[in-house]
């Protein structure tokens, strides 16, 4: 080793006396960046989450109310809505600031998912996640943990909570369809007792989906056929404005199996573009009714997707009728994959694959098996009608979807084999996946078309009733439990005494804590829309978690305190899925540690 002149030590203390630059009193001034500090980020997080908090709790529960929506720019153009559906009043909060109107955003489209599955829960989403956010910030100031092992051992907490609560659920029954409709329409009996009859007479498969009807008389409408829940990809498909759907009558449908990212893939794309739409268009002759649907379309093809979509809206703007009969659906998710594969199934559809060997893919070419852009359009299946909103797609009538048709009862059979097979070998998962895939085979699709005096009233009602199908639906696939929160409530306890009780980390056993303390509090919110007492609001939490079964408070108040419901119901995936999306939004923001804005003149945030 070299020697050194003086001490390494030595060397490293003289370094930190190295005296400040001398400004000479000139004051140098403070230039404005787009930068804000963790610290000032934390403070508009907590903020921000607390004022949602505060707005969306005066729709909270039974004895929440509406919001007045006012949407327009003048007298002329200015409509107004009620609803005190969580996620519908949030998609209409507007804040000025970046910050705030970005949390607002990502509030929005997290809890989107919860909305979409099961109905309910965006206002216990948002109140939960504001709670937990303040407390979590202030453990991880505390322990000085990096964010990283703070998120994984807050995760390994709420997984424990996850698997208790999906441990409480229970097969669904016709009485619990028509409770798990009275808590989510608060207290509406009439709806409760039509979505009740509807699944007892179409059965507990029954896609049950809602509508408004053109009248004051709410209509009910069966058929067969089977539903995803992705809608159109853009809404230039659109071709019946007074619906907002895209409807495509004797439809042709073309299945890509896997993403269309390739070279291959693309033009296979698009020669069923060119030969079922543009060329006859241009040609005057008659359109292919054309539905497309795929998992993914890669980044590569937004040009061609931008030119069909520029494509389509000069028929908006001219004349909707004369507008070509297309619908892409993409982004088909893993949950709807299996179901999409039985739909091209019962469509009669030849599946569009990608390969990896060329010889392979020449062989089957010859085969017939794998297409050409001149024989892509052979692969179609047909279905007598398809329809989709921006939510999801229907496929009315398919081809092959007939009691006596041996594709039908071939699949049929085959899905009630592997049932037996996995509930021998206790593969639970796998017993729930094939259930879905067999109650979408079984089902009967109902539309309930709500009725009402004026358009305002049965958008309202549209809201409660879609909420109640949504929420009975994801309870026959999943089952049943007490209603939203009260799970997470009594399954936050257990682990919390499991972890004070076992050899924990000290970190585990607060964020234990923590979330069931968040549980205490959003009940305590909860309680308080019908009761002032705090301390009785106390006494009955704890009632309530002694007892295993929440109280029934629609009535406009606390019953006696021995007087737990066990008829206040909901899914049992509702808080699951709660806790699941608190968890992206404590994680996405705890992850943080400064901001950086769209441009500086936007940073009106105090650093200092």
């Amino acid at each position: 080793m070299e020697n050194l002149d003086f001490d390494v030590a030595e060397a490293i203390e003289s370094c930190k006396k190295v005296p400040e630059e001398k400004t000479l009193g000139i004051k140098v001034p403070i230039n404005k960046d787009n930068v804000v500090s963790k610290d000032v980020l934390r403070k508009v997080q907590s903020k921000t989450l607390s004022d949602t908090k505060n707005y969306l709790a005066n729709t909270f529960g039974p004895m929440g109310s509406n919001t007045k929506i006012i949407k327009g720019q003048d007298q002329a153009s200015i409509t107004s809505s009620y609803s005190k559906d969580g996620l519908h009043v949030l998609k209409n909060i507007i804040n000025s600031g970046p910050i705030e109107a970005s949390i607002i955003e990502e509030l929005e489209s997290i809890t989107r998912a919860v909305e979409k599955e099961v109905g309910d829960g965006t206002t216990s989403t948002t109140i939960l996640s504001s709670i937990l956010f303040d407390k979590l910030t202030k453990i991880q100031e505390e322990y000085n943990v990096p964010p990283f092992q703070f998120s994984r051992v807050f995760q390994t907490v709420v997984d424990d909570i996850k698997e208790k609560i999906s441990n409480d659920g229970r097969e669904c029954t016709l009485d619990d369809i028509y409770n798990i409709s009275m808590v989510s329409t608060n207290g509406n009996e009439e709806v409760s007792k039509n979505i009740k009859t509807i699944y007892d007479e179409y059965g507990m498969s029954v896609d049950l989906s809602v509508g408004i009807s053109n009248n004051t008389q709410s209509v009910v409408r069966a058929y067969d056929g089977l539903t995803i829940t992705e809608g159109f990809s853009d809404p230039a498909f659109i071709n019946n404005s007074a619906k907002n759907t895209c409807e495509i009558r004797d439809a042709y449908i073309y299945h890509f199996a896997d993403p269309i990212d390739t070279p291959e893939m693309v033009a296979l794309f698009e020669a069923i573009l060119i030969k079922n739409i543009y060329d006859p268009v241009a040609n005057d002759e008659d359109v292919t009714p054309t539905v497309i649907t795929c998992p993914r379309i890669s980044r590569d093809m937004s040009s061609i997707m931008k030119k069909l979509v520029t494509y389509l809206y000069q028929f908006s703007s001219t004349n909707e009728g004369d507008k070509p009969p297309l619908l892409i659906v993409t982004d088909v998710v893993a949950s709807d994959e299996v179901i999409m594969d039985d739909i091209a199934n019962l469509c009669d559809c030849k599946t569009i694959s990608k390969y990896i060997d060329p010889a392979l893919h020449q062989k089957d070419i010859e085969e017939g098996i794998a297409p050409t852009p001149d024989t892509v359009c052979e692969f179609a299946g047909h279905a007598q009608l398809v329809v989709a909103d921006n939510k999801k797609t229907k496929f009315i009538n398919p081809e092959c979807m007939q009691d006596d048709n041996p594709r039908y009862k071939a699949l049929i059979n085959f899905l009630e084999t592997e049932i037996e097979n996995a509930k021998a070998s206790e593969d639970s998962n796998t017993v729930g996946t094939l259930k879905r895939r067999l109650n979408a085979l079984n089902a009967n699709m109902v539309d309930y078309l709500v009725g009402g005096v004026t358009v305002a009233e049965r958008d309202m009602y549209k809201d409660l009733v879609e909420d109640a199908i949504k929420n009975c639906k994801s309870a026959s696939l999943y089952g049943v439990g007490h209603a939203a929160n009260f799970e997470g409530l009594y399954n936050s306890y257990l682990v919390y005494g499991e972890y004070i009780n076992r050899d924990s980390s000290e970190l585990e056993k607060v964020i234990a804590k923590s979330l069931f303390e968040s549980y205490v509090e959003i009940t305590r919110i909860l309680y308080s829309t019908v009761e002032y007492d705090d301390e009785k609001i106390t006494k009955y939490i704890a009632e309530s978690i002694r007892k295993k079964a929440p109280y029934d408070i629609s009535r406009g108040e606390l019953p006696y305190i021995e007087d737990t419901s066990d008829s206040v119901l909901c899914s049992i995936k509702l808080d699951i899925q709660i806790l699941d999306l608190v968890t992206k939004i404590i994680n996405l923001m705890n992850g943080c540690n400064q901001c950086l804005l769209q441009a500086s003149n936007l940073n009106l945030y105090d650093n200092h």
